[in-house]
């Protein structure tokens, strides 16, 4: 398959790697001739200077043979002429739209949308948005997603000091508590995955699984986490990813208390007009005599979500400082939350990987249904309907060999989610869960018979 990218900011770049893991054509598009260099080599692409508005750039990119075009640039006029461009010159086949506009983001202008030649819309800012407030219900979760109308859970959890599966083996695990119905899929050991079938869960491990809704708080209980929603929440930066947060904290179904601190005054009189709840201060976060005048024990959680890492990084550690509980910073930089992991900050999120986890699970096709990409880009999350025709419905998981790569977390059987054991048959209509390790996609395609790669 072939993909045109427009845009070599750190969305693209990051889109760029993950498609060229799974053997995909890729093909770069920038204007800017620094953001390109050394890209071609260290990725393996084809990278353009130019601009994707330009016919004769796609046409040099080759748009009359690419199947996807992802126009991810920080600009919404240029995204939204990219792919008009795309589909009546050169008709390439699904092309999706980076937009931040709220305007745009409206639904009654979906149609609208539709008519030019946008597929697929996708705003990192209101994506980043929700995964902070999924994260949010669960204090210090890495990972957090729900599949199929909140009836399964997946979860990403850093291992503590008072987890009372310290030192346990995947086994021993899965016997100590047979009756909850949850299944670890990944184990990360310092930024590498483990062979789970010999792996025993140590201090500072990630531990990823699937579990039954009705089953979550023990399972968090186990693993010494708390299942709650802040009542009181302070952010840090009322740009497009603070606003939307704070957005969807004052909508009916939260009604939390919000107060965001935004240093710029015209941003802070556009929050003031557009939120109807929440309290704005227009001021510096690193102000001595602001933090002394904020009332911090009054609230739950912090969230940093500045433009810049090592902002959001001190405001959170800030934040703790002066008294409140637990918080939340984003992290755009991979190798920069490997550094800070240890500070005492309780989450971090990814908006790179946020947007590249949106953006894959429209793409995804055949009989997948739903996608979650990790944060640590380790691999993602499908859900998937199992067909009459597929090789894992033909014997029992005993006698069923699982590529590697692919780790199978249970299935959904009308409405009730099973854990995978060596005596249970995978049936058509079954819902399955799995986790792909990165770059191992088209083995999970053999193992459903079903087309999971790209348009």
């Amino acid at each position: 398959m072939k993909v045109i990218i427009v845009g070599a900011g750190q969305v693209g770049i990051a889109l760029a790697k993950y498609l060229r893991t799974e053997d995909h054509a890729v093909v770069l598009i920038d204007t800017q001739k620094e953001a390109l260099s050394h890209l071609a080599e260290q990725l393996d692409i084809q990278t353009i200077v130019g601009s994707g508005t330009s016919p004769t750039v796609l046409s040099r990119a080759g748009a009359k043979d690419a199947d996807v075009l992802l126009a991810v640039t920080g600009n919404d006029n240029v995204n939204i002429i990219c792919c008009v461009l795309a589909k009546t010159l050169f008709q390439v086949n699904k092309r999706v739209a980076r937009l931040a506009s709220s305007e745009y983001l409206d639904k009654k202008n979906a149609e609208f949308l539709k008519s030019l030649s946008i597929d697929v819309v996708v705003s990192p800012e209101q994506e980043t948005a929700k995964r902070i407030l999924a994260d949010l219900t669960i204090n210090g979760a890495m990972d957090v997603t729900s599949f199929c109308d909140n009836k399964v859970e997946f979860v990403g959890l850093k291992c503590r000091k008072n987890c009372a599966l310290v030192g346990k083996t995947i086994r021993q695990i899965r016997e100590l508590i047979a009756n909850v119905n949850f299944t670890i899929v990944a184990v990360n050991h310092k930024n590498q995955l483990v062979d789970l079938k010999e792996a025993s869960i140590k201090v500072g491990d990630d531990v990823y699984f699937f579990v039954a809704a009705g089953h979550l708080e023990r399972v968090l209980d186990i693993f010494g986490y708390t299942m709650s929603m802040p009542d009181n929440v302070l952010i840090f930066g009322g740009g497009q990813i603070g606003y939307a947060l704070g957005s969807f904290l004052e909508a009916p179904i939260d009604r939390q208390n919000v107060m965001i601190i935004e240093k710029s005054e015209e941003r802070s009189e556009f929050l003031a007009s557009h939120l109807n709840d929440a309290l704005i201060i227009k001021g510096d976060g690193f102000d001595d005599k602001l933090l002394d005048e904020i009332e911090f024990k009054n609230y739950d959680v912090a969230v940093a979500t500045t433009h810049t890492d090592e902002n959001n990084v001190l405001l959170s550690l800030l934040a703790k400082r002066n008294g409140i509980s637990r918080s939340c910073a984003l992290i755009r930089n991979e190798l920069y939350m490997n550094y800070v992991s240890g500070l005492g900050i309780d989450s971090f999120i990814n908006p790179n990987a946020v947007m590249v986890s949106a953006i894959l699970q429209h793409l995804r096709k055949g009989r997948v249904q739903d996608g979650y990409f990790l944060q640590s880009g380790l691999g993602e999350l499908l859900q998937i309907e199992v067909l009459p025709t597929a090789r894992i419905t033909k014997n029992a998981l005993e006698k069923i060999k699982i590529p590697k790569g692919i780790t199978l977390g249970g299935v959904l059987r009308k409405g009730t989610f099973l854990c995978p054991d060596k005596e249970l048959i995978v049936q058509a209509g079954d819902i399955a869960f799995v986790f792909v390790e990165r770059g191992f996609v088209q083995e999970a395609e053999k193992l459903f018979t079903v087309e999971l790669s790209f348009f």
